[in-house]
């Protein structure tokens, strides 16, 4: 049987499934054949059935799953450029997740993705109505959801929380906020790391640490970026980023890893703490920390010493 055929019977077998009454299964199968023609490109299709799945999860009374799906339908006509449409549909998202947000008993951590979803909406619908309260509460979710993680010592699930945290601080120009969520999710990533350096072999502990360098330099990236917006940088922020920088350069870097994308966020960092009028606070912290850095673990001591000796160059300027 062909693809389309295929098709063709999966939306028959979902219109019969709803005019019978199975609202649930309707619910199902409208939103995989939405994924299904959104995959082909065809986003007047995937708008339409996302639509149908929309609707059945307000006829299912589940306001979380119908504000994703009508959010997607919007996106879907947003790309086909069909105003009406997609404003219409960010309206019914939002009311959507405001009724979640009233009446769901939903855990912290999908609630606060429900908030952050009921902001862009929002957005989308007026930008001149402010969406700060949304994102202030989806981000003290997120921070008591991941402190939660931290106690249970899932530092992957944590580091993630903190950074959607900081992420909606960004969103309402709360930089200091966004960069303390920042160096709490760093510190997260470099206990993941002590605990995979404790737990795993050596060249397991390499090809682990090659597919975490991407989060762990995104994070300092997100954190440099609102240290741009601080003025001045308290001595307590310069303390916690250089330490989590440099306690997760002796995890990160490897004989086989010699990121150069490093090395550019460093000469980054010493940037804006030196146009921030902080170099001598920064030199004064770098010392007091490289006096008391054990080097024992180090698997690329050389790499490590270059990239520190970089930092203290470029604090110098």
């Amino acid at each position: 049987m062909s693809k389309d055929k295929n098709l063709e019977t999966a939306i028959r077998d979902a219109e019969r499934n709803y005019s019978v009454g199975r609202i649930l299964d309707a619910a199902r199968d409208f939103h995989t054949i939405s994924i299904i023609f959104g995959g082909m490109k065809d986003y007047s299709s995937a708008a339409k059935f996302a639509v149908k799945s929309g609707n059945c999860w307000v006829e299912c009374g589940e306001p979380l799953r119908a504000g994703g799906l009508y959010e997607s339908a919007a996106q879907y006509f947003e790309l086909l450029s069909e105003e009406d449409n997609y404003r219409l549909y960010y309206k019914k998202a939002l009311v959507q997740c405001i009724l979640a947000d009233r009446k769901c008993e939903i855990g912290k951590v999908t609630l606060a993705r429900n908030l952050k979803r009921a902001a862009i909406c929002q957005g989308k619908v007026d930008e001149n109505v402010t969406v700060s309260d949304y994102y202030a509460r989806a981000a003290e979710l997120f921070i008591s959801a991941a402190r939660n993680s931290v106690e249970k010592e899932l530092f992957d699930e944590a580091s993630d929380l903190f950074n959607s945290a900081a992420e909606c601080y960004s969103q309402i120009k709360e930089y200091l906020f966004s960069a303390n969520n920042r160096i709490e999710a760093l510190t997260c990533l470099n206990k993941l790391f002590e605990s995979y350096l404790s737990s795993l072999k050596e060249e397991e502990y390499r090809e682990i640490i090659k597919r975490e360098m991407k989060r762990f330099n995104t994070t300092i990236y997100g954190l440099l970026k609102n240290l741009e917006f601080v003025d001045p940088i308290e001595r307590d922020i310069l303390e916690r980023l250089m330490l989590a920088t440099i306690t997760g350069l002796k995890a990160t870097i490897t004989p086989e890893n010699k990121n150069e994308e490093i090395m550019k966020l460093l000469e980054r960092m010493g940037k804006i703490i030196r146009e921030k009028g902080e170099r001598e606070t920064g030199l004064e912290i770098w010392e007091g920390i490289m006096a008391s850095c054990n080097l024992d673990s180090i698997l690329a001591r050389e790499e490590f010493n270059k990239a520190i000796e970089f930092l203290k160059g470029s604090l110098k300027g």
